[in-house]
């Protein structure tokens, strides 16, 4: 029976660190280890943890102080000893007590070359004021050609279930064989570890079941606001182009590099027109910084061409992204900022999103 390590960073998490805790130690399947990373919280997160190490065998606490969410990662996977490892973050929860059971099965499967799986992909659910959703499941792209444009387009952004760390279960062997860890990136480091596991070949298994519920905690980082934001997004897009250009990789895959950088635009651009009390003038700024990189200009000049948009797996996404492109190209700030106005200011942005804000 393969050792499963389990991952949980932990950083002022005492609302929700117990039924975190307590989803994994119930799991059915037994031969696990449960590493938590303790980040110099300031309530009373060490404290919760310690109590899980004494009680249980199979779980122990390290208190670390590192400055990013990777770093913590990183810092649990070194120690970690499991053939599998699965990331849970400290405010989440597994679904049930079969997840872990479920995964490894996904992990033994072999597929029509006769190759087990590298990483293994459940559904998840969101948590939202006490309601638990449905999200859009990873059948919508699990069934495409591993290299076709509508795998990644969906599977890292549309839908987004390849992005996350969790909700999934990695072959150790794999990550050591291709040097893959977590950046040291103030946010999103999850995204560029997933991309850098499918650009190195990984083989992938689906289970259709949910295996993860995701609570949307607005406290949490990934829904802070984040100033200078726009930073790490390009810092990411630019290590994923030169990672391309080293596999030889860059134009078959270029649709990653340029889809990061306009969700990134798009998505920053929305978070900047709430912060600042909905001032167009800090929308068109921002827009204005991400198109003074020259990564950035370069992607929306080649998303801008039609044929650069035709794969996307949808008429909405090739006008979206191609029409928001142009405008970047152009220098037409203003237009998109009004734009980004009308999407918050009527609620449409809210009413397309699966977070249950839709009142």
């Amino acid at each position: 029976m393969e050792k499963v390590s389990i991952i949980v960073p932990v950083h002022n998490a005492q609302e929700f660190l117990r039924e975190c805790i307590d989803s994994i130690v119930s799991q059915t399947y037994k031969n696990t280890e449960i590493i938590l990373a303790e980040n110099y919280s300031s309530d009373k997160s060490a404290a919760i943890c310690e109590e899980y190490a004494r009680k249980y065998d199979n779980v122990f606490m390290y208190r670390v102080m590192f400055d990013t969410p990777g770093e913590v990662r990183n810092f649990g996977t070194d120690r970690s000893h499991g053939e599998y490892i699965m990331y849970v973050d400290a405010d989440d929860y597994l679904f049930d007590d079969t997840v872990v059971e479920e995964f490894v099965k996904c992990m033994q499967r072999k597929d029509g070359s006769g190759r087990t799986a590298d990483v293994a992909v459940g559904n998840y659910r969101r948590l939202w004021r006490g309601r638990l959703l449905e999200t859009t499941g990873h059948g919508v792209f699990s069934g495409c050609a591993r290299d076709s444009c509508r795998f990644r387009f969906e599977g890292f952004f549309s839908v987004g279930t390849l992005s996350y760390a969790w909700a999934k279960m990695y072959r150790r062997s794999f990550l050591l064989s291709r040097g893959i860890v977590f950046g040291n990136y103030r946010y999103a480091e999850d995204k560029m570890y997933n991309y850098m596991c499918y650009i190195n070949g990984a083989v992938y298994t689906f289970s259709d079941k949910d295996v993860y519920v995701y609570r949307r905690n607005e406290k949490s980082i990934s829904n802070t606001y984040r100033e200078n934001g726009y930073s790490d997004w390009i810092r990411i897009a630019d290590d994923l182009d030169g990672e391309l250009v080293k596999k030889g990789k860059e134009s078959e895959y270029f649709d990653l590099p340029a889809c990061t950088i306009f969700f990134a635009a798009f998505f920053d651009a929305k978070n900047e027109y709430v912060h600042s009390g909905r001032r167009l003038k800090a929308v068109r700024g921002l827009l204005k910084t991400y198109a003074s990189y020259e990564l950035p200009r370069r992607c929306f000049k080649e998303m801008s061409r039609k044929k650069s948009t035709r794969e996307l797996p949808s008429f909405t996404y090739r006008l979206l992204v191609r029409a928001f492109a142009m405008f970047m190209r152009f220098r037409c700030y203003g237009v998109l900022a009004l734009g980004v106005k009308l999407l918050v200011d009527l609620r449409i942005d809210e009413r397309l999103s699966d977070t249950g804000k839709r009142s």
